[in-house]
């Protein structure tokens, strides 16, 4: 079993399968890519490029319910290359820096309000 499944499999926190856009810089380079999931711990970006295990990086995405986006740092902590995808998406599951004040109150009224019977994927 690869380390992506593995790490999946060992997912502690409720993650939303939203779609929101992801604006982060890496390597000199701004980037946008969209969200296959968000927790209040992490998200999976979706991308064909996705950059390397380990790397930190700023990043911008904005929530329902709050007009400032959410900015923090997050480090990729697995990773699945086209290559390898399969029937999952390319792309990079990212965790958060601890997030708090409004932005963690922001992202804990998105998890709450969550209707799993009805979902609706977000746009950012």
């Amino acid at each position: 079993m690869s380390a992506a499944l593995k790490t999946i499999e060992h997912r502690t926190m409720r993650r939303l399968p939203v779609r929101v856009l992801v604006e982060y810089e890496a390597l000199a380079e701004f980037l946008e890519d969209y969200t296959a999931n968000l927790s209040i711990g992490g998200m999976f970006i979706a991308t064909d490029t996705p950059l390397d295990i380990g790397t930190r990086f700023r990043l911008r995405f904005s929530v329902p319910g709050r007009k400032k986006p959410i900015e923090t740092v997050g480090e990729v902590r697995w990773s699945v290359p086209r290559a390898e995808a399969g029937a999952m998406n390319p792309g990079m599951g990212v965790q958060f820096d601890a997030l708090v004040g409004s932005e963690l109150r922001a992202l804990q009224r998105l998890m709450d309000a969550y209707d799993d019977d009805n979902v609706v994927p977000l746009r950012g």
